[in-house]
């Protein structure tokens, strides 16, 4: 589908900091649909960061645009004061601070103003393209037969989604009249499948790993069904769930088996200890859990990776046992040390690594290191993949967390998630050759936007932290959670960690036409089931 027309429209959040009050900027093809840029953060900072802006508006101008924008004033005394910016891209900008007597033409009213389909495209370029990947084309069926033959329909016709996708899928065939010579038409039928939303809840940090016998294994980090906000009673359990199908691991399905295999009781305070991001790994013929736990009780933020083993076939019939935290080959200044925590581990020709989060000094970096075995790191060599740069990885908190991990067309794509866990959680992407120096911070390629964000459309927030399986027909699928409550840090209230809305949900990933994945946008919530998608072929009777 060609577009002709693209929008663009100026707002700021508005909570009296200069994170907040500063310029967004959404795009829209119809004026109906919005998408938020850059995660639905800032793109422009008043004053180079220092000051605060209100009301935008955002005006055409014969050689580019004008931003109109009031200063919040420091002083309820200060005069009025407005920003005005001068853009030929609304990429790059020039920055006058004028008295409001000086614009009368400013009205502070954020209205739609048309781009060229070449100034979107550059935004989208630096601040991403959070659109949802639909089917966009079917291939077109024409075909001859002689009066009162039943035409031979394909069982499987192409599609190209918006993306630039193709993927042949089965169809349906209606009833045709053969009995009359001429061109007539025959209804066709595809589906596409749209996952329960969400599927598990209370189930932050999912993981579900696919093993060699077709049946998946999930685990999560365990909250209670109540929005507990201080921590009482949260985080306590290991729990590893299991099913043969994707679907069967819903909360509904009656399908799945649970065990718990690890348990700790709270802290004194009746505290979380905090046991988070569990991953279940299968390697070398023994399976492993990896997660997150306090190591002092009193001091709940002390969390440091940890490893359990089973040795058994069965992972529900043997025992799990404890090795504790996650060893070192040798004493350095980085790895654990400090509050560190959503590692996983990639199996890569032949070689283990471990990826892991930790706050050194004050951002919350992702490390990486070989392991030796699957319970110690070679810490004689520790490489800083990604740490937070953009706006959108600081929110709230200097963050980049739970890594992830696609390998396809020759490059591994590690996802991690970005700043603090509200609605304006989001997923970012750094890209590595296969071949290359894993442990190389110059090996890694970061996008400079988020990939995956909430949508107001679909009413989902804070997305992120996310793992990656296979469905039954071998489609890439992203297990993730989040919110369905649009909610921020700036009610100070508010403890995103502890609240339990955080529900698992899956979703299929597509791939672009240059070999990266394509996110889309979360799903909107609601019972899974296949979405039908009518079509017409051409069968000619001679």
């Amino acid at each position: 589908m060609k577009r002709t027309n693209f929008y663009v429209r100026p707002y700021t959040m508005n909570w009296k900091n200069a994170e907040s009050d500063s310029l967004h900027l959404e795009y829209s093809y119809d004026k109906i649909d919005w998408y938020a840029l850059n995660g639905n953060n800032g793109i422009l900072f008043a004053e180079y960061g220092f000051g605060r802006m209100t009301k935008p508006q955002l005006v055409k101008t014969e050689d580019g645009f004008k931003v109109y924008a009031e200063k919040v004033p420091e002083r309820p005394q200060d005069i009025s004061k407005v920003y005005v910016y001068t853009s030929k891209d609304l990429i790059e900008y020039h920055e006058q601070i004028v008295s409001r007597r000086d614009v009368p033409e400013y009205t502070g009213v954020s209205e739609p103003v048309e781009v060229s389909e070449e100034i979107l495209t550059e935004l989208q370029k630096l601040y991403g393209k959070p659109e949802e990947v639909v089917i966009e084309e079917i291939e077109e069926i024409c075909i001859e037969v002689k009066k009162g033959e039943v035409p031979e329909l394909p069982e499987r016709v192409q599609v190209t989604y918006s993306n630039g996708e193709k993927e042949d899928k089965k169809v349906t065939w209606g009833t045709v009249n053969i009995d009359m010579e001429g061109e007539t038409e025959v209804t066709g039928t595809i589906y596409q499948h749209l996952y329960t939303n969400p599927i598990i809840r209370h189930r932050a940090d999912p993981f579900v790993y696919k093993h060699i016998d077709g049946m998946f294994y999930f685990t999560a980090s365990h909250t209670d069904d109540k929005h507990n906000l201080i921590g009482e009673y949260q985080y306590r359990n290991i729990t590893i769930r299991r099913a043969s199908t994707l679907e069967g691991l819903a909360d509904d399905s009656g399908e799945y088996v649970e065990r718990v295999v690890y348990h700790r009781d709270p802290l004194p305070g009746f505290q979380s200890p905090h046991i988070w991001a569990p991953e279940i790994h299968f390697i070398d013929g023994t399976w492993y859990i990896y997660y997150t736990t306090s190591i002092d009780e009193n001091d709940l933020w002390s969390i440091r990776p940890h490893v359990l083993q089973c040795k058994a076939a069965d992972p529900f019939e043997g025992e799990w046992v404890d090795l504790g935290q996650v060893k070192k080959t040798v004493e350095d200044t980085i790895a654990f040390t400090d509050f560190s925590l959503d590692h996983t581990v990639l199996q890569l020709h032949g070689e283990l690594y471990f990826f892991w989060a930790e706050k050194h000094p004050v951002d919350s970096v992702i490390y990486a290191a070989k392991m030796v075995n699957p319970w110690t790191i070679d810490s004689s060599r520790i490489c800083p993949v990604v740490s937070p740069e953009f706006n959108w990885e600081r929110h709230g908190f200097p963050v980049c967390e739970g890594a992830g991990f696609l390998h396809r067309n020759g490059r591994l794509f590690l996802t991690y998630s970005a700043s603090g866990t509200d609605a304006l959680y989001c997923v970012g992407m750094c890209t590595a050759d296969e071949n290359a120096d894993l442990l190389d911070p110059r090996s890694w390629t970061k996008s400079p936007y988020p990939v995956f964000q909430s949508t107001k459309k679909n009413k989902q927030f804070g997305p992120g932290h996310n793992s990656f399986t296979k469905d039954e027909e071998g489609h890439d699928i992203m297990v993730y959670h989040a919110r369905q409550e649009e909610k921020y840090l700036i009610d100070k209230s508010y403890q995103p960690l502890y609240d339990a809305g955080r529900n698992t949900t899956l979703m299929r990933i597509y791939w672009n036409e240059d070999g990266t994945p394509n996110f889309s946008v979360p799903i909107p919530s609601g019972k899974g089931k296949d979405v039908p998608m009518e079509f017409k072929a051409k069968v000619i009777v001679r």
